[in-house]
């Protein structure tokens, strides 16, 4: 009873709370803006010391709940220790200098005075501007000194270990002003100092008037031409380095090579008079690199050799005794070698490397003021020795004479800043068709002048390409401009070069339009009768909302013959994609499809087969992980797809009993717990894709559904989104032939996943060896390779048709691949060896590389055709099929 009344009082106080509870409105977030900024706990560090080496670090330490902790370099302290440290490389380490006194020195013309009386100081001062060396224990000198502000000792105020030393002389060069009048003092108590640092001022005016500065980025590294990834297009690394004051630059990313008839053609389009060449290390500056395999040159000597044949330039390692036989044109220099390349009589290039580390390095050169800059002077001043090559936080090496020269115009600050426009900073970004211009004024004056585009051809601009611009000091300002590509810029890479011209001076920039094809298909595709799926993508780059998009169907070589036809209305915003799907009711035979919108038109490749065969599919948990596979069988062949990663993990030949691909899968890599080992190449085998490396799709498990799981073909659809990045592959058993088709689709944002690879990882018979012959049809005829057991190599090819086999000859089994040859950047080969630090297996892997569009989505297809017998076989059984293209 007692419980009863105690269960009835807290029913009715329960009650009673939600009759009389506050209203949830009553209720306020009462934690404004989330601002990390004010809750961070701030305190400074610094090192002024040795620890293997004499040196002085400055630090800002960042604590925020406690926990989350990161430190970054004190930006004001980091930048005077460069001044000391720039000091001791000269010889004079106690050397202080005011910021602007070479620029204003050098702006005019002044009496020079050594150790003069006060009487005569003077005297000297009522007839123009004065430069004098003076001991500051002299008259003269106390009575100028004093005229100094007390914050002058900020060298000892920062405890650098430069002013622990003993015997350390001081040195000042500043100035004093009087109206238009300017006083110029070297004080030092030491006349060998005095006569020093005379001599910099002189060589440094000297070299001024002689020379014109011209700062570039040797070795830029991009990866537009590879599986891999970084940050930055070649217009946008051109871009940065041009806001940074750069005139030229030489990129040395893997394959960046390819693109040096591309960066000389973007400069032309846009009228800009940047200078580019390429290379790769240790080659630079070859007229052309035909047949440059850089995956295939093994020795010190063939580098040397294709270097010298090609007309280009071969470096090396300071410290690499075995280059020591051979002719190099000079050091690749690294702040470890500053004594060698300082001191010895040898050119050198200092690389910069990639946007996503900052792209710290530079060079420049001085080239004679009555020569243009060009590839040529550039390379004339790099093997001269008429090079700088500057590191972080200006660290410098080079021969004396230019180095301590440049060396004066840092201390100095205001020259360099004029001369290379550095108070204007200039950023440009195209997002879709809208141009992003931010410019911004650091200088201490407003800044007036005309923001200007230049655009290239095929592309304008809605509004005016000039806009007056007026930038007080320490500001900035952002602009829109509306670009409107035609037909011509569709599938192509357009530069757009900004410029701000104020004052008779021009500071520029570049971006990016990089336009997709305005129609978008599979170029090679194969379907059985009665009806063949054949999916558009379509971009709009014109004013209209709704067009109509046509498609025709004919008899390869033979336009007259219409075997179908079909429209349909795609509706697109200006600077947006539709995907449209057409279904074609077309009987077996060798067909080209023709699409047309816009104005714009496509012809690709089509086969198609008798609706024959009784393949199956089914899904199945083969390794317990509770993630089922799909098992695609015909009586040729068993097929096993892998939602993780997408992949074609076994191609089973059933005459052969042989699994073509490696057979790793399902065991792991013997190194599966190495630290961070999903960053590096993981080795499943099988058949799967470059996409990054390591590759983003090689952990990643897709959706998937049967799509087709009977009939004369069965099909497995998987598709995955990569943070708003899409990619979709269907794959599809034909009949009971050995056919296997793979398509893709991708749709993508992200710039810097520009190449995808298909990759099968071949394993023929019961081991890769040397028994293996894969053959490749370049565009000189076909060539064989083999494995070398002693070592992983590789080559890229340019086909001449859109196919590569592999043959076992041992075991009778054949692997023949085809693909759209025309839509192949190039084909690479890669013959792995258990060396390799990723891949401990032998195998080889043939990989079709494309690029993927943007803003729209890049279609692809692969087949592949395994079964006993010579490949020759398998090539015309793709061919009978209209499966072989020609380029």
């Amino acid at each position: 009873m007692k419980d009863g009344t105690a269960i009835m009082v807290l029913l009715i106080f329960s009650t009673s709370c939600f009759i009389n509870g506050q209203k949830i409105a009553d209720y306020k977030y009462d934690n404004g803006r989330l601002t990390p900024a004010d809750h961070a706990v701030r305190s400074e560090v610094q090192f002024n010391g040795y620890t293997n080496y004499w040196h002085d670090t400055y630090h800002e330490v960042f604590r925020y709940g406690n926990l989350f902790k990161m430190a970054r370099s004190h930006v004001e302290k980091t930048i005077l220790q460069s001044k000391l440290d720039i000091a001791e490389d000269m010889g004079i380490p106690g050397l202080i200098m005011q910021e602007g006194f070479m620029n204003a020195l050098l702006s005019g013309t002044c009496d020079i005075l050594d150790q003069p009386s006060t009487d005569k100081l003077e005297g000297a001062l009522s007839g123009g501007d004065v430069l004098v060396f003076l001991d500051p224990g002299s008259e003269a000198g106390q009575k100028v000194m004093a005229e100094l502000p007390a914050d002058r000792e900020w060298p000892r105020e920062l405890k650098s270990h430069q002013y622990g030393a003993a015997g350390l002389i001081r040195a000042d060069l500043f100035q004093l002003e009087y109206g238009e009048h300017m006083l110029f003092v070297v004080s030092s108590p030491d006349a060998g100092i005095r006569r020093a640092l005379g001599e910099l001022i002189e060589n440094t005016g000297r070299l001024i008037s002689k020379y014109s500065l011209y700062k570039g980025w040797f070795g830029a590294y991009t990866l537009l031409n590879s599986v891999t990834c970084t940050k930055g297009h070649p217009l946008e690394v051109i871009g940065t380095g041009m806001n940074e004051g750069n005139s030229w630059f030489v990129f040395d990313g893997y394959m960046d090579f390819l693109s040096k008839n591309d960066l000389e053609d973007w400069m032309k389009q846009v009228g800009s008079s940047i200078v580019t060449d390429v290379g790769f290390w240790p080659v630079y500056g070859c007229r052309d690199y035909d047949g440059f395999q850089v995956q295939s040159m093994f020795t010190k000597e063939s580098w040397n050799e294709y270097a010298r044949k090609k007309g280009g330039y071969v470096f090396r390692r300071v410290w690499d005794t075995l280059a020591d036989p051979l002719h190099y044109d000079g050091y690749l220099a690294t702040e470890g070698n500053k004594e060698q390349i300082d001191h010895e009589n040898v050119p050198f290039i200092l690389r910069t490397g990639t946007l996503d580390q900052h792209a710290l390095n530079s060079m420049v050169l001085f080239i004679e003021k009555d020569k243009p800059l060009t590839r040529e002077s550039m390379w004339d001043a790099i093997l001269d020795r008429r090079a700088t090559g500057v590191l972080e936080q200006g660290k410098m090496m080079g021969p004396a004479l230019y180095r301590n020269a440049l060396q004066m115009l840092l201390l100095d600050r205001v020259y360099l800043e004029a001369y290379f426009r550095d108070y204007i900073d200039l950023k440009a970004v195209v997002n879709g068709y809208d141009l992003e211009v931010r410019v911004s004024n650091f200088g201490k004056r407003a800044a007036y002048g005309d923001l200007e585009l230049t655009l290239p051809a095929g592309v304008m601009a809605e509004d005016h390409t000039t806009i007056p611009v007026d930038l007080p000091s320490n500001s900035s300002k952002t602009l829109h401009f509306s670009l409107q590509p035609g037909k011509e810029a569709m599938d192509r890479t357009n530069p757009v070069a900004v410029h701000f011209n104020m004052e008779g001076r021009k500071k520029s920039t570049l971006a990016v339009l990089d336009l997709p094809p305005a129609i978008s298909v599979h170029r090679l595709l194969y379907g059985h009768t009665p009806r063949v799926s054949y999916p558009v993508s379509v971009h709009n780059f014109s004013k209209q909302s709704y067009f109509p998009v046509e498609l025709q169907v004919f008899r390869s070589g033979d336009h007259k013959r219409l075997q179908f036809q079909a429209s349909k209305s795609c509706s697109a915003a200006t600077g947006s994609s539709q995907d449209l799907l057409f279904e074609l009711d077309v009987p077996p035979g060798d067909y080209e499809v023709k699409v047309t919108a816009l104005g714009v038109e496509t012809i690709t490749q089509l086969g198609v087969g008798k609706a024959e065969g009784d393949p199956h599919v089914y899904e199945i948990d083969l390794n317990s992980d509770g993630i089922n596979e799909f098992r695609m069988e015909n009586d040729s062949v068993q097929v096993t797809l892998l939602t993780t990663g997408a992949r074609v993990i076994e191609y089973i030949v059933k005459s052969r009993h042989d699994n073509v691909f490696s057979k790793l899968w399902p065991e792991k890599p013997v190194d599966d717990k190495r630290p961070f080992r999903k960053r590096g190449y993981y080795f499943y085998g099988g058949f799967e894709d470059f996409l990054g490396q390591a590759s983003m799709e090689t952990h990643q498990v897709y959706d998937a559904e049967i799509v087709q799981k009977e009939g004369d073909y069965v099909r497995v659809r998987m598709w995955t989104d990569y943070f708003g990045n899409r990619l979709e592959k269907t794959f599809t058993l034909y009949g009971n032939s050995p056919l296997l088709e793979l398509r893709y689709a991708l749709t993508f944002k992200n710039q810097e996943a520009n190449i995808i690879a298909p990759d099968p990882l071949l394993e023929l018979g019961r081991r890769h060896w040397t028994e293996d012959v894969f053959t490749v049809p370049e565009a000189d005829g076909l060539h064989e390779y083999r494995m070398k057991p002693e070592r992983y190599y590789g080559r890229i090819f340019f086909l001449k048709e859109g196919w590569n086999a592999g043959y076992d000859t041992r075991e009778d089994v054949t692997y023949v691949a085809a693909y759209p040859v025309d839509q192949l950047l190039f084909h690479h080969m890669w013959m792995n060896h258990p060396r390799n630090p990723d891949a401990h297996y032998y195998c080889v892997e043939f990989q079709p590389w494309l690029f993927i569009d943007q803003m729209n989505t890049t279609y692809f297809t692969y087949y592949i055709w395994g079964t006993g017998g010579p490949w020759e076989n398998g090539v015309e059984a793709l061919r009978q099929r209209n499966l072989i293209t020609t380029k």
